[in-house]
């Protein structure tokens, strides 16, 4: 993929995030708006496609895209407080989703896992 500016101000904007971010924020948080929100969209398929994102859909049913570190299969987490999203680098679920296939006749090609709790901040703070 070409590198261009806004492609790095898109990937720099969600690298700077600890939280899922929606088109409209990640496109008035880019350094230079040069760019149109089409393209930011379409720059943000490109980069799910490529796994260099994560789209998530939020309680609200409204998207929001993460930056994914590692390019392999995971998983995120997301705090039910704040916001604050972590990449999880394991999945578990192998074996259930076989079964799955077997009793479904369907033969499962990805899968999307989110979890949610709390934070160890927002824990600690609950906790006061």
């Amino acid at each position: 993929m070409r590198q261009t500016p806004q492609r790095e101000g898109i990937l720099h904007v969600l690298k700077d995030s600890d939280r899922p971010l929606t088109v409209e924020e990640i496109w008035e948080r880019m350094p230079e708006r040069r760019s149109g929100l089409p393209t930011v969209y379409r720059n943000l398929e490109r980069f799910v496609r490529e796994g260099w994102a994560e789209s998530i859909l939020g309680a609200d049913q409204v998207m929001r895209f993460v930056r994914c570190d590692s390019r392999h299969h995971h998983h995120h987490l997301q705090c039910e407080r704040c916001g604050r999203t972590a990449e999880v680098d394991a999945c578990g679920l192998e074996e259930s989703l076989r079964k799955l296939e077997s009793l479904s006749g369907f033969q499962i090609t990805r899968h999307q896992l989110m979890l949610f709790g709390l934070c160890g901040a927002c824990s600690a703070e609950k906790d006061r």
